[in-house]
């Protein structure tokens, strides 16, 4: 049993797992030889070990390791959706156990941390999100890349030293997890008070992908807020799509015009207004007006934008022909929603 301050938020009665193997490759040759299942409870935490002492013992291995995670609600791991559960999956059928080894749901924490962090890291091993996301660096006992060996030096000559580094390694590994699923639980809702637009950004994607629409679509518009920089316009640009979908027109080109007076650097939103005008509000004259203000504001993107606005002034001296001759008619009536909520409301 370990010390355990409380964390916030609680995430439950969750069996947080790591697993140590004699090889990355996987395979009916690659075998588990420890196992670290701990699970938070009102003492703090308990962390339950499993050592493979020789391979003959690895049903009885592969049991009382099955009978520690079915007692929580579910299972957490880094990486186990790839790696560890596939292997005890497959290391239970070649022990020619009966049934499967879980039927708990899992959550893998390396798909939330990259969903969710991506854009801060250089890469997402557990060693990096530790330093970066936790904010601690690891005194490890033995690199990863050293554990199997020092099982088989274990097997072949009984030495315990380089063993014992490798089962403190494999402790720590899973304590970690338990610290970085409450962390990314609170980002999740919404709640790091550092949070910046590329962090809303990411988490109103992710909030929306896993079809959470509601919580997506606040998060998106808290990056909006922002209003300066690419992940706010990214984001803006995102709601648009979302607006126009619900037939909120008018909508969209209320927030399109907002973030063009904040963001006036970005293109894709002078692009995303013309379209919005051009085949949307049947309004090619406004269209126009904003990709030669666009062109003003941004020379560079200039070149861009020419074949869009000399398509868009044919149009305009078609229609002139077409009205001179009497072919005129009245303008096409654009439906307007109200929106649910104020869409450049930046609060939580």
């Amino acid at each position: 049993m370990i010390g355990l301050p409380a964390l916030d938020p609680d995430p439950g009665r969750i069996a947080y797992v790591d697993t140590e193997t004699t090889g990355l490759a996987g395979g009916a040759g690659t075998y588990v030889f420890t196992a670290s299942v701990a699970t938070p409870c009102a003492a703090g935490l308990r962390l339950a070990q499993f050592f493979l002492p020789e391979p003959g013992m690895e049903a009885a291995f592969l049991h009382v390791l099955r009978d520690e995670v079915e007692q929580a609600e579910g299972v957490a791991t880094f990486n186990g959706g790839s790696f560890d559960l596939p292997i005890l999956r497959t290391r239970w059928v070649m022990a020619r156990m009966p049934g499967e080894f879980s039927h708990a749901p899992h959550v893998d924490l390396l798909t939330l941390v990259r969903a969710l962090y991506r854009h801060r890291l250089e890469n997402c091993t557990l060693r990096y999100v530790e330093q970066r996301v936790l904010g601690y660096e690891r005194d490890d006992p033995l690199p990863s890349a050293l554990v199997p060996d020092a099982y088989f030096s274990y097997l072949r000559q009984g030495a315990r030293d380089f063993l014992e580094a490798a089962l403190e390694h494999n402790r720590l590994d899973v304590i970690s997890l338990v610290h970085l699923h409450s962390r990314l639980l609170r980002r999740l809702e919404g709640a790091d008070v550092d949070m910046d637009a590329d962090d809303w950004l990411a988490l109103g994607r992710h909030r929306w992908r896993r079809g959470a629409r509601a919580d997506g679509w606040r998060a998106l518009r808290n990056a909006t807020a922002f209003a300066r920089g690419e992940a706010a316009a990214t984001a803006g640009l995102l709601l648009t799509r979302r607006l126009v979908r619900r037939g909120s027109i008018a909508g969209a080109d209320t927030l399109l015009r907002w973030l063009e007076t904040h963001t006036a650097d970005d293109v894709r939103l002078a692009v995303a207004r013309a379209r919005l005008l051009e085949w949307r509000r049947r309004d090619p004259a406004s269209a126009l007006s904003v990709v030669e203000d666009a062109q003003r504001r941004m020379p560079e993107e200039a070149r861009e934008l020419e074949a869009r606005r000399s398509r868009l002034l044919r149009k305009l001296r078609g229609r002139e022909r077409v009205g001179g001759r009497g072919g005129g008619g009245r303008p096409r009536e654009v439906r307007q929603v109200q929106l649910e909520a104020p869409i450049l409301d930046g609060t939580a």
